[in-house]
């Protein structure tokens, strides 16, 4: 994740992953629900993925220098 944009999606794609399944877990019967579950677990890996994009993305410049 060399761009700060592509961090910017994932971190949007993560959050609305999580509304998406609370909402389904929320308004589902059956197995919605259990969809919903799952929704917000794959939401949750994509937080972490952002969470480690931002941490590499830190560590550099927005030029791509590295800072001190």
């Amino acid at each position: 994740m060399a761009s700060p944009k592509a961090q910017l999606y994932l971190d949007i794609t993560a959050k609305g992953l999580c509304i998406l399944g609370a909402a389904m877990m929320i308004f589902g019967r059956g197995a919605w629900f259990y969809v919903g579950v799952a929704t917000v677990v794959l939401g949750v890996l994509f937080i972490g993925g952002s969470l480690m994009a931002t941490r590499n993305l830190r560590r550099r410049g927005w030029d791509g220098t590295r800072r001190s």
